[in-house]
């Protein structure tokens, strides 16, 4: 097993992370960490924890992004399984033993993901992410069928190397929102991919986040990401991110606006989320009522999900 770590700058939480993987019940791995060229005391920390613990394996780069620097950890990995996780989230003690035990029970499965627990950026508890009709073979034949796209928690994903590999590894084309794209290359190449439906990571929230700072654009790409998918899975070739926007330029104002419209108020809602597991009741109300103004269907359609669980 190697656990495969790319950092960069994530002093704040990267100790934590470190500590989470290595008190796994399960011992028998490696840690591959990769500094991708941290301007803070990311590397400084790896390096006291090279010195302390012989499974872990440090490399240092120049900043390339976390594709490019998941995929060199993967190529220099020993495992036949690697077992991935992002420096600002923290692995519960039995998650690797679980994997290892799903993996043993589901002999042809390619590859193993979980629950998590949502933690903002002093790791206080306010929420779960959970992901259904995943949990078996037979439910994740359903779900292809029904040619859904795939989604799991990356930073809790298990995955064969060699399978990694063929599939040809994360795409920095598709960054931020590489792991969407990969995950759905990889089970349309015909690989099984199965959720633990247990709560084995906690998944930090906080400012610094990709999806908190630039919701946007994350929301931008994973429109792009969606549209090359949907094209693969009727054989045609996938398009660049300049051609996917001059197409969508080419929309009337009135859709584009809806566009901005459904976008902003999904950032809101989900800002609204957060304000309320914060408790904090006054940015709640405004938050979501300013996502109803521009998008109630959305809005309507999020609480009936939420109260048919």
């Amino acid at each position: 097993m190697s656990v495969i770590l790319p950092v960069y700058n994530q002093e704040k939480y990267l100790h934590e992370t470190i500590e989470s993987i290595l008190a796994q019940t399960f011992k028998e791995f490696e840690l591959i960490i990769l500094d991708d060229g941290s301007s803070d005391k990311s590397a400084e920390i790896i390096r006291d924890f090279k010195n302390r613990d012989d499974r872990v394996k440090a490399y240092y780069k120049k900043n390339t992004g976390k594709s490019n620097s998941t995929n060199y950890l993967v190529s220099q990995a020993k495992g036949q399984w690697c077992a991935f996780i992002d420096a600002d989230d923290v692995m519960l003690p039995g998650r690797l033993e679980k994997q290892v035990e799903w993996h043993k029970k589901f002999v042809g499965v390619d590859a193993f993901s979980c629950n998590c627990s949502y933690t903002n950026g002093e790791g206080s508890l306010f929420g779960t992410q959970r992901y259904t009709g995943l949990s078996t073979p037979a439910e994740f034949e359903l779900t292809i069928k029904k040619n859904k796209f795939i989604t799991c928690s990356y930073t809790g994903l298990m995955v064969s190397r060699k399978a990694f590999i063929d599939v040809g590894g994360l795409n920095p084309v598709y960054e931020p929102c590489e792991d969407f794209e990969f995950i759905n290359r990889f089970v349309d190449k015909g690989l099984v991919l199965l959720v633990i439906p247990e709560v084995l990571m906690k998944y930090r929230i906080h400012p610094s986040a990709i999806t908190i700072k630039k919701p946007l654009l994350v929301l931008d790409t994973i429109a792009f990401v969606k549209h090359n998918i949907s094209l693969r899975r009727v054989s045609q070739l996938n398009i660049s991110y300049q051609e996917f926007c001059t197409n969508r330029n080419k929309y009337s104002w009135l859709k584009k606006l809806n566009k901005q419209r459904f976008n902003y108020s999904m950032i809101l809602f989900r800002n609204a989320g957060l304000a309320i597991l914060s408790k904090q009741y006054g940015t709640f109300f405004l938050k979501i009522m300013a996502s109803v103004m521009l998008s109630p269907n959305y809005v309507f359609k999020k609480f009936r999900n939420h109260l048919s669980r």
